[in-house]
C-alpha cells in the first residue's frame, strides 16, 4: 500500500530526520514547511503569501495517491511531527506522459548541509524506479549551486537553458531544465 514506506539511508541515526511516503496526516506539516521555505529562500518558485493556506486540496492529493488514483508521489523527512524537508513527483495520468515526473524540492535551511536533501532525492528515486517510471526532469535557478550540485550528484544532467524565465526581487532569473533518465 503507498503511503507506509520507511527509507533507511546510510549514516542515518535515531535523531535524523524520518524520511518516508506523505500521508494525508502530513498535510499541516507539509503546508507549514511549504510557508516557513517560501519566506526563508527565494529558490522556491512561490513568494511569501502566494501559497494556499486550505489544507484540504492536499489532504486531498495525499490521499489519492496513498489509494493509487494519482501515480504522483510526495516524499517528506519529518523531524518529530514537523516536516523540515520533501521531495514532491507530479505524474501526469496520460498515458504517454505517466512514467515521467517533474520534481519540486524543498529542505528548510536548519537542516540544510547535513545530507537530508540528498536522502530525500535518493528515497524519491527508488521510489520512482520501483515505480517503473523512466524519467524525472526538473528546473533549478541557475545559481542554486547547492541544489544543482545535488541534482548533478544525483544522476540529473542540464538539458536546457530558460533565460529570463522567472523575475525575482525585480532580477531576470534564468533556470536550468534538468532530467535524468531512469532506465
Amino acid at each position: 500500500m503507498a503511503g507506509i514506506s520507511i527509507w533507511h539511508t546510510e549514516g542515518v541515526t535515531a535523531t535524523d530526520p524520518l524520511i518516508r511516503l506523505g500521508r494525508p496526516g502530513d498535510a499541516s506539516a507539509l503546508v507549514e514547511l511549504q510557508h516557513l521555505l517560501d519566506g526563508e529562500t527565494e529558490f522556491m518558485l512561490l513568494e511569501p503569501g502566494e501559497r494556499e493556506p486550505d489544507l484540504e486540496p492536499l489532504k486531498l492529493r495525499l490521499a489519492a495517491r496513498a489509494e493509487g488514483r494519482d501515480l504522483s508521489y510526495l516524499v517528506v523527512a519529518l523531524d518529530g511531527p514537523a516536516a523540515v524537508g520533501y521531495v514532491d513527483v507530479s505524474v501526469l495520468p496520460f498515458a504517454r506522459a505517466r512514467r515521467t515526473g517533474y520534481v519540486v524540492a524543498g529542505v528548510r535551511s536548519g537542516h540544510g548541509g547535513r545530507g537530508l536533501g540528498g536522502a530525500l532525492m535518493k528515497a524519491a528515486l527508488r521510489e520512482a524506479r520501483t515505480r517503473g517510471m523512466r524519467r524525472l526532469e526538473l528546473t533549478v535557478m541557475e545559481h542554486n549551486r547547492r541544489a544543482l550540485a545535488l541534482y548533478l550528484k544525483c544522476g540529473f544532467q542540464v538539458e536546457g537553458l530558460r533565460r529570463a524565465a522567472l523575475d525575482v526581487q525585480g532580477h531576470r532569473i534564468n533556470e536550468y531544465y534538468m532530467g535524468l533518465l531512469l532506465d
